[in-house]
């Protein structure tokens, strides 16, 4: 279990290609695992903006405070969560400063992994040696020819050692969830306790839930294999005897119990992580690799 404070987090600009982002890193998972994966506060802090684009892992966005344009005339609203799959495009995007979100991005069930927060940063710099980004875009010349590659299509290659490949997508656009739309269900087994699915996707079992806990009560979720992650939405309470606040963030490792309970009422979002292995056959619908200027279609 690990336990993350944001109080003692420090705000990072540097980490977006775009440098308008505020980024408070909460939970790291393992770097060059298939289940590595982030979470994170991000704040805009000036005018953003990114065009139409996807990736080769996974995503939840909740928003915390304000509202952000997806692109295509989708908004996501305060209190929304949205789910970005795998090779799923988005956008353009366009937002001025004020937005306030929790991402969480992870490994999809393809495999593929995620590229650590470090990783990230030590591939740009060694590819400034030989070329410049311009935006979404790494630039460079080789025997007299300019060689354009989305920027993170670079890093990954420089960081992964293989090129970055983008799985054919399991749905054809993000996936809007309004919690405020749904109902709180209650644990009869554990009064004083309510639960939220908000959705389960792909066939990794990768999830998304909401769970309220009434002052006083305790509730200990059931083990799994797979890693989950937990964000504390509002109020005040513990995880096996350590304290959790609000914009809190904590892991649960598999197999591993952790007894949640809480001291205020407490909302937490849940989310559990595709469980991942070698046990896939391969895919029916092939990888692709993003390139400027494409219009970003879909794998047919």
């Amino acid at each position: 279990m690990k336990i993350a404070n944001p109080a003692l987090v420090d705000v990072r600009t540097d980490d977006h290609p775009t440098g308008v982002l505020g980024f408070r890193y909460l939970l790291e998972g393992e770097p060059n695992s298939p289940e590595n994966f982030v979470m994170l506060i991000a704040e805009n802090l000036g005018h953003f903006e990114m065009v139409q684009h996807r990736h080769n892992f996974d995503q939840f966005r909740f928003t915390l405070k304000g509202k952000m344009n997806l692109g295509r005339g989708r908004i996501l609203n305060e209190g929304d969560l949205c789910y970005f799959p795998e090779g799923t495009s988005y956008g353009p995007q366009d937002d001025p400063a004020g937005p306030v979100v929790l991402v969480v991005q992870f490994g999809g069930a393809s495999g593929y992994g995620y590229m650590s927060v470090d990783q990230y940063l030590s591939g740009r710099e060694k590819l400034k040696e030989t070329g410049r980004f311009d935006g979404p875009v790494y630039i460079r010349q080789e025997q007299g020819r300019t060689i354009k590659k989305f920027s993170i299509n670079a890093i990954w290659e420089q960081s992964m050692g293989t090129r970055m490949l983008i799985p054919a997508p399991r749905y054809d656009d993000v996936v809007i969830m309004k919690s405020a739309a749904f109902r709180w269900t209650p644990l009869r087994a554990t009064p004083g306790v309510h639960r939220k699915l908000l959705g389960s996707f792909t066939e990794r079992g990768t999830t998304a839930e909401m769970l309220r806990l009434e002052a006083g009560t305790t509730y200990v979720p059931p083990p799994t294999e797979a890693i989950r992650l937990a964000f504390v939405l509002d109020g005040e309470g513990q995880a096996a005897g350590q304290s959790l606040g609000t914009h809190f963030g904590l892991q649960i490792d598999p197999r591993e119990t952790v007894a949640l309970s809480a001291k205020l009422k407490m909302e937490l979002l849940l989310f559990t992580l595709p469980l991942l292995g070698s046990d896939w056959l391969p895919a029916q619908l092939p990888s692709t690799e993003a390139r400027p200027g494409e219009s970003v279609q879909e794998a047919a």
